[in-house]
């Protein structure tokens, strides 16, 4: 394997960045893949979170590995994804331009490294064959910076820490706790920039939609192997950007040529080969060389070598509970059925609707907030995985402040796979206020173990585009995105739903003010009481009506899909 250090690659704007590239020791033409980093590509564990050097070459490919603009050795301001597009572009080009390379380039990379090459892609680079992103999202507004309209702390602040002091990630709790938001001391000045633009922009505006993919799905040409997990903190825009693009992809390939893989992973940490942990409850089923995967669709696109995988399903999932792969022809399945639970008095929920049932209240306090507890999360704990994933929410159920409604034991095993809604009838006493449910499956010793999530803040219950601050007292309908999942319930085994108005630090204390973001002091918090209804005025449900998606009785539509037989 050659290996050449520090190569320069000129921008169009003159910017020089750096690179390495890992290339076969023949005179033979080969395929390139970039990687694209911010993270130091000079890092062996870096290479690796892409894919292996040594893989590569073995493979006939060469790898060129790159830091973004602003970042180690490139030149130039660094400031998230604004310049990434023409900048992958362009390395892109120069890549295929190379002596060495044959001019087919391909794209490889997770997180922050996956969202560069969707940006690329929207620039349309002449030698861009495919792509294979891996945990990124679809949109930075929506399932990035917030989600549901709420701001995503935990996230967020973890990763300026990781870019900026990445020995205190692990000391973060008293800095989630600070007050207000926009006065939180940021060391660098570039991202202490980010920071304050991330907040100052609190709704859907410009400023997110230059940067949106899933608004351009016909402007990207190529073909993508997408990976991602059921507890990734960016699910959503994975299969967002998945379905997204054989709907409205830019060409027969594109449309075509997408593929999906969702293990029961979370994020994972910045460094080493994806997937770099398994949880308890499905190792070792989950095993998947994924850079394997990897390099015969590049085999495909690059080469154009017939591989059989066309002929295969487009889709690769691994269905929790029953603990084993499975390929599907498409997402959602079309041989699934949405199906309609509702809550209900006494904190049951059942397929039975409601009839005259009195409301359900709690009483929100931002001053002590319901705490996450695993689930689709990026926290600084163990290099982001002791708090993701699979965790026992039964602790939550002793809080005054979190609604617990679960199903009888089941007598027969029950799959839940599909996109996942909450919709709720509720009031508010406050100026502003947020909405959390999460979706857990109960095993019979009485662990109820998180398999979504999601939120939305009051003021974004019509859409993210503008705020519309609810009327204290007046009940509106809210739903509540939860992603997706695949699990099959076993016999013996409860559906449980928990509601309640705080997830932190994933998600920001909503202060109930009704106060610009970030402006809140501490002095400033003041609890509200929260009303759910369920009954049969306020559930979408009539004994001759079809509802769609997993209604629980406020209306929680949950579109998740059930396999029949």
């Amino acid at each position: 394997m050659i290996v050449e250090r520090d190569v320069p690659v000129p921008m169009r704007d003159g910017v020089v960045l750096r690179a390495d590239v890992y290339r076969p020791e023949n005179d033979a033409l080969v395929p390139a893949i970039v990687n694209r980093t911010p993270y130091d590509r000079s890092s062996p564990l870096i290479q690796l979170a892409a894919i292996e050097p040594e893989r590569v070459v073995d493979a006939g490919f060469a790898l060129v590995c790159q830091d973004v603009r602003g970042r180690f050795a490139s030149e130039g301001e660094f400031y998230t994804f604004f310049a990434d597009g023409k900048d992958s572009c362009d390395t892109v080009e120069w890549a295929a331009a190379q002596s060495w390379c044959d001019g087919a380039v391909g794209m490889a990379g997770r997180s922050y490294a996956a969202a560069v090459q969707w940006l690329g892609a929207l620039e349309r680079p002449p030698h861009l064959r495919a792509i294979s992103p891996i945990v990124t999202g679809s949109d930075y507004y929506d399932g990035w910076i917030y989600e549901g309209g709420a701001f995503q702390l935990g996230f967020n602040v973890f990763w300026i820490w990781l870019m900026t002091e990445p020995r205190s990630v692990n000391k973060l709790d008293e800095v989630y706790r600070h007050l207000p938001l926009r006065t939180l001391r940021v060391s660098d000045l570039a991202w202490a920039r980010l920071y304050a633009h991330w907040l100052a922009h609190c709704t859907d505006d410009y400023y997110w939609r230059s940067l949106s993919i899933n608004r351009r799905y016909e402007q990207i040409e190529v073909p993508a192997l997408i990976v991602g997990g059921w507890y990734d903190v960016f699910l959503r825009g994975t299969i967002e950007n998945f379905v997204g693009m054989r709907e409205r992809g830019g060409s027969d390939d594109a449309r075509r040529g997408q593929r999906l893989v969702i293990g029961p992973w979370a994020h994972g940490s910045t460094y080493g080969p994806y997937p770099d942990h398994s949880f308890a409850p499905f190792a070792p089923h989950d095993a998947l060389d994924v850079a394997d995967l990897q390099l015969r669709f590049f085999d495909r696109w690059l080469r154009g070598e017939r591989n059989g995988i066309d002929d295969e399903p487009p889709v690769q999932i691994f269905v929790m509970g029953e603990n084993r792969w499975r390929a599907e022809d498409d997402w959602p399945l079309a041989r699934a059925r949405e199906t309609s639970w509702f809550l209900r008095e006494g904190g049951a929920l059942t397929q039975e609707g409601p009839g005259s049932e009195a409301p359900d209240e709690y009483v929100y306090d931002p001053r002590d907030p319901a705490p996450t507890i695993g689930g689709p999360t990026s926290l600084p704990s163990k290099m982001m995985k002791a708090n993701s994933g699979p965790l026992d929410q039964s602790r939550l159920g002793d809080r005054d402040d979190v609604l617990v409604y679960t199903s009888d034991m089941l007598e027969e095993a029950l799959e839940v796979t599909g996109p996942l809604s909450v919709v709720l009838h509720a009031a508010t006493e406050g100026d502003d206020t947020d909405f959390v449910a999460k979706l857990a499956d109960v095993t019979p010793e009485g662990q109820a173990l998180i398999l979504a999530e999601g939120v939305l803040r009051a003021r974004f219950r019509d859409g993210f585009d503008r705020e519309r601050p609810p009327e204290p007292g007046h009940v509106y309908e809210y739903t509540i995105d939860l992603g997706a999942t695949s699990n099959l319930f076993l016999p013996g085994h409860q559906i449980r739903l928990l509601v309640t108005s705080s997830s932190f630090p994933r998600f920001d204390r909503n202060p109930n003010t009704g106060n610009p973001l970030g402006v809140d002091e501490a002095d400033d918090l003041r609890a509200a009481r929260q009303t759910i209804f369920h009954d049969a005025q306020r559930s979408g449900w009539a004994p001759t009506s079809s509802t769609r998606g997993l209604t629980f009785s406020t209306g929680t539509s949950t579109r998740w899909t059930r396999r029949r037989g």
